[in-house]
């Protein structure tokens, strides 16, 4: 049973334009929701560690901290892309 006081939010992930939607709690890292977005999403071809995430104003976020530790509300637009490099791109 989770406890009380676990909190869950609703981030919006941006894949190849277009928009994954899912609750999650924000005591997990963000790397557990890139890696369920990723994988709603059908991006299953690369690891979630070849991908980046960036918050709206494109500033690069750390997938390992906790989601509590950005402050984030419910809705929060987050973007996936490959990072440069990636697959010996």
């Amino acid at each position: 049973m989770a406890p009380q006081s676990e909190k869950k939010i609703e981030l919006v992930f941006i894949i190849n334009g277009a928009n994954f939607s899912l609750t999650t709690s924000t005591e997990a890292p963000l790397r557990e929701a890139v890696a369920r977005a990723l994988a709603e999403s059908g991006n299953t071809g690369r690891p979630p560690s070849e991908w980046q995430v960036r918050d709206a104003q494109g500033i690069l976020l750390e997938i390992e901290r906790k989601i509590a530790d950005y402050g984030f509300k419910s809705g929060t637009r987050l973007f996936l892309s490959l990072a440069v490099g990636a697959g010996g791109a």
